[in-house]
């Protein structure tokens, strides 16, 4: 009894379209994973309590959010326009309703909220970072004696809300240490009996999550 046995030929067309359809595949599993990786953020214009026309100061806080927070592959800022569009269909609406709103409305994992208000010459810039999921939040805060420093200030809370909020360092980050440590180091030869254990977090003073409820 002899047995046949038939080998086919295997299309070259037919397996490059096998190993398109692999690659392809591989590709989509991949930037769906990085997709759900990506953390968003929703920016507010911030509320500015002063006599004179800080419109300009508003404007560039904004911009140097959206610069400053975004991160390839790790976080997406919303743009502004999505921002000013989901703002114009709720005038009314303030405070923490707003907040929620804002995050349901842009898909967003957290909210930036803050004010500039003018203080005998000086101003104080407060800002904070809502964690919607978790239902919590963390307050920033600077203070300038110009209007000309505040955005130099803003860049400061921006590489603080990175490194607390999605533990990224910046180089504004890490020059904020090197200034805290040559601080702690000229305290330390003045009064040496008092700084032994002196912290070197540019930001230790406290910032950290709080616990955070909303009424959407």
């Amino acid at each position: 009894m002899k047995i046949s046995i038939r080998f086919h030929r295997f299309s070259p067309a037919l397996f490059l379209l096998a190993s398109l359809t692999i690659m392809l595949s591989i590709i989509t599993t991949a930037n769906t994973a990085r997709a759900e990786n990506i953390k968003t953020i929703a920016v507010l214009p911030f509320t500015v309590n002063a006599a004179e026309d800080m419109s300009h100061i508003q404007k560039g806080i904004i911009q140097m959010l959206y610069s400053r927070l975004s991160w390839q592959d790790h976080v997406l800022v919303i743009p502004t326009g999505d921002i000013k569009k989901q703002l114009s269909k709720m005038p009314s609406i303030t405070g923490d309703q707003l907040i929620g709103k804002i995050a349901n409305q842009t898909n967003s994992h957290y909210v930036v909220a803050g004010s500039i208000t003018e203080i005998a010459g000086s101003f104080i810039i407060d800002a904070q970072v809502y964690d919607i999921k978790n239902q919590r939040f963390m307050a920033f805060f600077e203070q300038s004696q110009i209007s000309d420093d505040l955005i130099d200030k803003v860049d400061r809370i921006a590489a603080t809300i990175n490194k607390k909020a999605f533990n990224r360092s910046t180089v504004t980050y890490e020059k904020m240490g090197q200034e805290k440590q040559a601080h702690i180091n000229k305290l330390k030869r003045q009064n040496p009996e008092h700084l032994m254990n002196a912290p070197v977090d540019p930001e230790d003073e406290g910032v950290g999550w709080k616990l955070w409820k909303y009424i959407l």
